[in-house]
């Protein structure tokens, strides 16, 4: 039987009725108790590394994820991690991107349900996790309602919906049927050692365009010391440009110039970035605007904090991100 551990981190799955409405309040051994079915596919250990509602979710959150794996990785076949929903996209995608070579299954679940809640899904997407962190596929996965997504590729879709989480521009990994999961894409272990990045930073912001929006917040990120905005632009990811009374293009070049990354988004879920496709891209291409591409917002805000915690200039930045 393979060996599993589990991480919690708090989240619906484990919380309480309280006075003041859901809070997270059970531990590693309540949540494990409640499914004894567990015991007969793995060996469990488990671990309490936080208890928070995941919207209070920070980046020392995620170290204190890596920092737990990276002590625990040579004595376990795999790592299931219940998480909050809000952010678990977020940690999903940095743990993805935080990990070179990573040789076993790192699997995050949680749900929309507290796991005592009467007809909670709590209980299966645990299950689907376990699953899949014993079988032999490498990886950050995301389980949920019965699929698994890669864990770079995911979004929360649905607030209260069961479904939860889909893949973006990606097909899902696999799925869980008759308590087999059925993988669409297989990763080999890679033969190089597993590495951790944790040089995070946190100056990051992303900023969604709107048509009331002025170009000079771009100075105001700037000035208090961002070195990277995203910019979750329009459609393709368009901004406002000369022929608009809010150009944009100025104060993107100029933030450029001061070597910090402008990094274009789209506001929609899918098909992604296209800059080549309107003067509005080309320009910002030109002026060094990096583009997301096909990546989720919350893979590209990870890879770029990644990238400025490991002193990436602009030029690494975009080959980063855009030759992913």
């Amino acid at each position: 039987m393979k060996k599993i551990l589990m991480i919690t981190t708090g989240g619906t799955i484990a919380c309480i009725q309280s006075d003041n409405g859901l809070v997270p309040k059970m531990s590693s051994c309540d949540i494990i108790n409640l499914m004894p079915e567990l015991k007969d596919i793995c060996t469990i250990d488990t671990i309490e590394i936080m208890n928070i509602d995941s919207s209070n979710l920070s980046p020392h959150h995620w170290i204190i994820m890596l920092d737990t794996i990276e002590k625990n990785y040579n004595d376990y076949d795999g790592f299931v991690i219940t998480h909050g929903t809000d952010t678990m996209a977020y940690s999903s995608s940095m743990l993805a991107c935080a990990i070179k070579n990573l040789a076993k299954p790192i699997v995050f679940t949680g749900s929309q349900l507290p796991i005592k809640a009467e007809g909670t899904d709590a209980c299966r997407n645990v299950y689907d996790a376990f699953l899949a962190a014993c079988s032999d596929n490498c990886g950050v996965f995301l389980a949920f309602n019965g699929l698994i997504h890669k864990g770079d590729c995911t979004k929360k879709v649905y607030s209260e919906n069961f479904t939860g989480f889909l893949s973006i521009n990606q097909e899902t990994a696999g799925t869980s049927d008759n308590g087999k999961i059925i993988w669409n894409t297989l990763n080999k272990k890679p033969e190089s050692k597993v590495v951790f990045y944790k040089d995070i930073s946190e100056k990051v912001f992303v900023l969604k365009m709107i048509p009331s929006l002025k170009p000079e917040i771009i100075d105001v990120l700037v000035n208090i010391g961002y070195r990277a905005v995203i910019i979750e632009g329009c459609g393709a990811g368009g901004v406002p440009t000369e022929e608009c009374e809010n150009n944009f293009m100025p104060t993107i070049k100029k933030a450029i110039e001061k070597g910090v990354a402008i990094v274009c988004a789209t506001q929609c879920l899918y098909d992604g970035v296209h800059l080549d496709k309107y003067p509005a891209g080309i320009m910002a291409e030109k002026y060094g605007a990096i583009s997301c591409k096909n990546i989720t917002l919350e893979k590209a805000l990870v890879k770029l904090m990644i990238g400025l915690g490991n002193n990436m200039n602009i030029k690494e930045l975009k080959e980063y991100i855009e030759n992913d």
